[in-house]
Formats: C-alpha cells, sequence, structure tokens
C-alpha cells in the first residue's frame, strides 16, 4: 500500500515540473492528482477558473497554453505522450521552418507546441474527426498566434470521403461500417504544392492513409523538412513505404513502437530528417 503511494506521489510531481512559470503549477497539480486517481475531476473542477477545462502555460510549449478538460481522457492521454513520452522532440529540427503542417491534430497540442517554437512559421492545421473539432477550435484559440485550421482530412483528392471511428482512432474507410460519415477532404499533395514551402516541418497521423499520401507527397518536399510520422501497417510494408524517403536523403529512426490489439502490426512513430 505504502509502495502504491509512493508511485502516485512521484507521477504527480512530474506534473508540475513541466510549467512554464510558478502560476501555472497549480493546475498541473490538479492535472496529475486528477490523472493518478487522487483527486475526482468535479473535485479538482472547484479550483479552476474555467470549470473542467485547465489552461496552464507549459515549458515545453515556450509558454503557449495547452488546453486540458479534466473529464476527457483522450486529452489526457495525448498530453502524457507530448509532453512526458516526447514523442514529437522539436528540439531535432535544426532549422527553422516557415510551414509547420500538423495532419492529424486532434486536440491542438503539437500545434501548440510549434507555435512556442517557430515564432516565424505558418502554422496549418488539419482534422478529419469532426466530433474534434470543438476541442481543436478551443485549443488554437488559446493560441498567442494564429493556426489556419482545415476541418477535413488529408487525402488525394479535394471533396468528399468516407469516414469512421472516434477520438484519436478516426479513420478514412470504404463506405459499409455502421458508424461510417461523409466528410470533407483535402488534395495535400496539392496543397503542399501551392505552399512551395522551403522549410517544412510535417506531423503526419492519418490513422493508415500515410500509405497513400507517402509516396504522393515525397515530390513536393522541400530540401530541408523534417517528418514526425506514425505508421499502422507491418514491418514488410512500413519498410517498403519509408524506402523512397531514404534513397531521397532521409535518415530515418525509430521513435517509439506498440504492439496493436490485433497483434497484425505495430503502431510505430519514425522521425524523417533532411536537412
Amino acid at each position: 500500500m505504502l509502495s502504491r503511494l509512493l508511485r502516485k506521489a512521484r507521477a504527480v510531481r512530474r506534473y508540475p515540473a513541466l510549467a512554464a512559470g510558478p502560476v501555472d503549477r497549480r493546475d498541473l497539480w490538479l492535472l496529475g492528482l486528477v490523472h493518478n486517481r487522487v483527486l475526482r475531476p468535479a473535485f479538482a473542477a472547484r479550483f479552476t477558473t474555467t470549470g473542467r477545462c485547465l489552461l496552464p502555460r507549459l515549458s515545453a510549449t515556450r509558454g503557449e497554453r495547452v488546453r486540458v478538460e479534466l473529464d476527457h481522457s483522450g486529452q489526457i492521454d495525448c498530453f502524457n505522450e507530448l509532453f512526458f513520452d516526447h514523442i514529437y522532440d522539436l528540439a531535432a529540427v535544426t532549422f527553422a521552418p516557415d510551414l509547420v503542417a500538423d495532419c492529424g491534430g486532434y486536440c491542438g497540442y503539437f500545434s501548440a507546441m510549434a507555435a512556442g517554437f517557430f515564432p516565424d512559421a505558418r502554422l496549418a492545421c488539419f482534422e478529419a474527426n469532426p466530433d474534434n473539432l470543438p476541442m481543436l477550435r478551443a485549443q488554437l484559440a488559446a493560441l498567442s498566434r494564429p493556426v489556419t485550421l482545415h476541418p477535413a482530412a488529408v487525402y488525394l483528392h479535394d471533396g468528399t470521403i468516407t469516414f469512421s471511428g472516434a477520438g484519436v482512432g478516426g479513420a478514412i474507410t470504404t463506405p459499409g461500417p455502421q458508424d461510417s460519415r461523409v466528410i470533407p477532404c483535402l488534395d495535400f499533395p496539392h496543397w503542399l504544392h501551392r505552399q512551395a514551402p522551403q522549410r517544412l516541418v510535417w506531423k503526419l497521423d492519418v490513422e493508415g492513409a500515410e500509405l497513400e499520401l507517402l509516396p504522393a507527397c515525397l515530390p513536393f518536399l522541400p530540401r530541408q523538412t523534417v517528418c514526425f510520422l506514425e505508421t499502422h501497417h507491418p514491418a514488410a510494408l512500413c519498410s517498403a513505404l519509408l524506402a523512397p524517403y531514404r534513397d531521397a536523403g532521409f535518415s530515418v529512426s525509430e521513435i517509439r513502437r506498440r504492439p496493436a490489439q490485433s497483434g497484425a502490426f505495430d503502431y510505430v512513430e519514425w522521425l524523417l530528417v533532411r536537412t
């Protein structure tokens, strides 16, 4: 019992250490207490200025605020992945990008980091799932600088496409699943070609659509490009998918690997760098 309490105490103390300043530590204490089930969200909400929502400034975002709903487990999981697991380490970017493209924005934390790290870059965020848009818009509105939001799936044509799923797991699909719906989609390679960036930071977490997007986008990537990529395919297919990037001068390194529940593949985060 005592060892479990000590583990919880150590876990809770990690949260205020993320604060950009002393005033943000209280919110992060609350977040740590809620996530580690020391306090219930409804009780912790009594101590927040926005009901159930926290808006701390983080050192990892260089002072930009992140918006966390205390009763939203998906947001808290995403918070932990970015700010404790460091799956997107923007310190790996050794140049100042003129464009950041956040494909698969979810709750906007990558865009919040990019806003703090790259003050002179144009920021664009893409999100396919209509259910995620209210929290994403709220996060982007909390930032100190504008981010262009595209409420559409990134794909290979402009128009519409079928989408299925919820939370972080929604994906482009073929018509048929009971929960499928038609959503807008955007021709991302064409959009990228029109933007004509000289230095690009690109996050691509699109639940399998990277299979089509990676080959189509390669011709339009500038010489200086860093891509944070998640793949959802068996190892042999990932190797074939990334081979043209290696041939084009990208270094490819693995950030994190997790087995899918089905056991058919691993979820893998990759870092692709060409400078």
